[in-house]
């Protein structure tokens, strides 16, 4: 199984240095290795960035992540109280491409309007962290 973990950290970054901040690089790599300990494998962009904010083109950027879109199985969306438009649009790509869709949220967090509708409406799947190997595996046997 692939997992595309998608989360927005151009924001969780130390802007003299581009590195992601550390507490922030410890919860994401908790959440990545909760899923590796699966058998999956696993694609981030903060990852594959070596945690730091990459210049890159943002038309190759994009192309990035819709291709590891595109042969993913299971698409996990950490989501937090401040809305990206990178992670709702991977999001909306992943919904139309056919493929399995979970949102993550904290459990102090609430979902956003549209993202409730989406798991109301069983589009999605709601995921309350923190992750652990039994909730993954459950969520995405239940698809």
């Amino acid at each position: 199984m692939k997992v595309f973990v998608a989360s927005s950290y151009s924001s969780k970054v130390d802007y003299e240095t581009g590195q992601v901040l550390p507490e922030f690089k410890e919860y994401l790599e908790d959440i990545l290795t909760t899923i590796e300990q699966t058998g999956a494998t696993v694609f981030c962009a903060a990852r594959y960035d070596g945690y730091k904010i990459n210049n890159a083109e943002p038309a190759k950027a994009f192309s990035l992540d819709t291709n590891h879109i595109d042969e993913s199985d299971v698409v996990l969306a950490l989501l937090d109280n401040e809305v990206s438009a990178g992670v709702q649009t991977e999001i909306g790509y992943a919904l139309g491409k056919g493929k399995l869709v979970i949102l993550a949220r904290q459990p102090d967090h609430n979902l956003r309007y549209f993202n409730a509708a989406m798991v109301q409406a069983g589009a999605v799947k709601e995921l309350v962290l923190p992750i652990t190997v039994e909730k993954f595996k459950a969520i995405v046997e239940e698809g």
